[in-house]
């Protein structure tokens, strides 16, 4: 029973962080095992299984005495809460403890391993991240593309550890990215210290930093999208998009408006596409 005494403790299997696959069967075999022999030996004591909530180790068995578990109809070994203390076991529940460690109770136990479905596709996607990277989340559809030194807007409220709550719509600067976990630390000013951790998919880009946008030749229909005319007039009295969509019928209008010839222009300030105005009817 290698699992029998971290078991009996909530900061058992590392206080929680080392619970190995499969520990909810482990643990039905060494109360099944257990109480049989217990109850053999005359034990006034049975094991229990008790699922802690919260933090540390949740698997747990605890003992109670068999004049408090009369009445309980369901398996001992799921989880059980009674009002009664716990009890310590007896001298027959701790002969029979002594002799289930004999038995090689974790033979009885198959965990199967198997790649999970969703593998095949991960990998197919998967790339290294290179430094200069930005940091690429799907929000509503629409690719976003976070680089340090950006800014964002967030999607909903965040909590931070000052007690403040940062609203919906509220514009911050980027100052970090993680592109693995896909955290992103904002503040309030550009190099000022995070006041918040935010999961990228949590927020809408407003603006790449002006170095990136300088180097770049990325045409792809990355966000923020403006309107431009040919003569490199930006056109943000039609608005400034996160919609691809939206972004095309602006153009669309106008065009038609203004009879001439309208680009949109995506976060690296570089054309994506172009009408005329005869294309907009």
């Amino acid at each position: 029973m290698r699992f029998w005494d971290d078991m009996q403790t909530k900061y058992g299997f590392s206080d929680g962080d080392a619970t190995p696959d499969g520990v909810e069967v482990y643990r039905t075999v060494y109360i099944r095992a257990v109480n049989r022999l217990a109850e053999q030996l005359g034990s006034r004591v049975r094991a229990v299984a008790y699922d802690r909530f919260g933090v540390h180790n949740s698997c747990l068995i605890i003992m109670h005495r068999l004049c408090d578990l009369e009445g309980q109809e369901h398996d001992l070994t799921q989880h059980t809460d009674l009002a009664a203390g716990e009890a310590a076991p007896d001298e027959a529940m701790g002969e029979a403890i002594r002799q289930a460690y004999e038995l090689d109770l974790d033979n009885f136990v198959q965990v199967s391993v198997a790649i999970d479905d969703d593998f095949d596709p991960f990998v197919r996607q998967l790339s290294p991240i290179r430094e200069d990277d930005p940091l690429i989340a799907e929000v509503n559809g629409q690719q976003q593309h976070i680089y340090p030194g950006g800014r964002v807007q967030l999607l909903k409220e965040k909590k931070v550890s000052d007690g403040r709550l940062l609203e919906v719509g509220s514009e911050y600067a980027v100052t970090w990215i993680d592109h693995r976990p896909g955290f992103v630390g904002i503040a309030e000013q550009s190099n000022a210290p995070a006041i918040a951790i935010v999961c990228a998919d949590e927020l809408i880009v407003i603006e790449i930093p002006g170095d990136i946008r300088t180097e770049s030749e990325n045409c792809q229909p990355i966000p923020p999208f403006h309107l431009r005319d040919m003569d490199d007039e930006t056109l943000d009295e039609y608005g400034v998009f996160y919609d691809w969509n939206a972004a095309q019928t602006a153009m669309q209008r106008a065009a038609c408006e203004l009879g001439k010839s309208i680009q949109i222009i995506n976060g690296y300030s570089n054309t994506v596409t172009s009408c005329d105005p005869d294309e907009s009817e």
